[in-house]
Formats: C-alpha cells, sequence, structure tokens
C-alpha cells in the first residue's frame, strides 16, 4: 500500500518550495507522520517543480525535480492542494504551517 502525504506535509512542502529553508525545514515535515526526509525532499523538489511550470515563483534553496527530461512537463500529484498555496501571502503560509506543527 503506498504512503500517500498528507495534506499537512504537502501545505509544509508548499511553504519550503515557495519560500525556502529560512523558517521550516524539510526536517519540520519529518515530525508530522515520521516519513523519511528523502522522500519529504523529494517531495518539495516535485511542489518546486510544479510550481514553476505553473509560473509561481519558487525559491532558489530547493531545485527543482521533475523525473522527466528537460522541456517535458512533470505529474501533478497533488496539485489540488499545493495550488490553494500559491497565492496565500508569507506569513499567512507560515502561520498555516506553524499550527500544523504545533498539533
Amino acid at each position: 500500500m503506498r504512503n500517500l502525504f498528507t495534506e499537512d506535509e504537502i501545505v509544509v512542502c508548499t511553504y519550503i518550495a515557495r519560500f525556502g529553508r529560512e523558517n521550516l525545514t524539510e526536517d519540520d515535515v519529518v515530525r508530522i507522520k515520521s516519513r523519511s526526509l528523502s522522500s519529504i525532499k523529494m517531495k518539495v523538489q516535485n511542489i518546486a517543480a510544479m510550481l514553476d511550470e505553473a509560473g509561481v515563483d519558487t525559491s532558489d534553496q530547493v531545485s527543482k525535480l521533475t523525473g522527466l527530461p528537460t522541456g517535458q512537463t512533470g505529474r501533478k500529484t497533488n496539485w489540488d492542494v499545493v495550488k490553494q498555496y500559491v497565492i496565500l501571502p508569507k506569513d499567512e503560509h507560515r502561520r498555516r504551517c506553524n499550527d500544523i506543527l504545533s498539533d
């Protein structure tokens, strides 16, 4: 059975992809469901690639990983969640992440 990312994990990964690791890191995401750090790092990179394809600014601290040759577009896994956060201001998005991490 696949261990799918939860919405909470996706929200925090999206923050890292958009704004970098100054306030939150992949280690913070590990605390949500004890998922492996390498899996979370790949998720952040996938989200960064999706955001980039959608014309949304991403952090220079995060490399983009599509798993596809240059020029081809990647899968939009969890785009339904990610797209809700692309227009959220940084402070509001961080507040949502802090709420998730404090539960």
